[in-house]
């Protein structure tokens, strides 16, 4: 008997996903904060927080700039609940939730400085061209940040794949390989010490 395959993390839905979605905020807290070790971050910044779940990365981002601080998701639960975690920035007009699919965003080309996606693009679709419409919207010498909690050399990588659906996961070397085809020209990898946790900056 095949094992039902996890959806809740491709895509979360219903009550369930809210569920996923407080989950999800407490237990990559470790990956976020790595990330934002890595990333420096200009107080002008224009930011897009791709896949932004519950709109915890979008409130850091928006203690570090004065600008505006964007998400986009297309899960309809995970919008409504970073719309509820950042109300007063999208009341003060200083972010705006986009509900659409990364690989066909709404986005004028060369609209931010800094693009994130935090344990995301393990369910995105066609990663090679993906990552040209990311590079799309980032203006000339802007970042694309990755952060995820595996290097893809993780002991539970297989039985994620095996259990979660839609998932994949990508290497450092992998990545780069994407990200400098998609029309990056610098690529830098951190990886936290003594852990799995892989961050990679990209800079158009």
């Amino acid at each position: 008997m095949v094992a039902e395959k996890i959806t809740q993390c491709m895509k979360p839905h219903g009550a369930e996903g809210i569920e996923t979605i407080k989950n999800m905020n407490e237990n990559h807290k470790e990956i976020s904060e790595f990330a934002f070790e890595c990333v420096d971050v200009n107080e002008n910044d224009k930011i897009l927080d791709i896949g932004c779940g519950g709109g915890v990365n979008i409130e850091k981002f928006l203690k570090l700039t004065e600008n505006n601080v964007d998400g986009l998701d297309y899960s309809e639960v995970s919008v409504n609940a970073s719309i509820e975690q950042n109300r007063k920035a999208v009341d003060d007009d200083r972010c705006h939730i986009i509900q659409a699919d990364v690989t066909d965003m709404p986005v004028y080309d060369e609209e931010y400085d800094l693009v994130s996606a935090f344990e995301t693009i393990y369910f995105w679709p066609d990663i090679a061209n993906t990552f040209k419409e990311v590079a799309r919207i980032i203006k000339s010498d802007g970042k694309f940040m990755i952060a995820q909690g595996t290097d893809g050399n993780h002991p539970d990588d297989e039985k994620w794949l095996a259990t979660v659906e839609g998932m994949s996961v990508y290497t450092a070397d992998v990545l780069e390989e994407y990200l400098i085809a998609a029309g990056f020209r610098k690529v830098e990898v951190f990886k936290k010490e003594n852990d799995y946790i892989l961050v990679v900056i990209a800079t158009k």
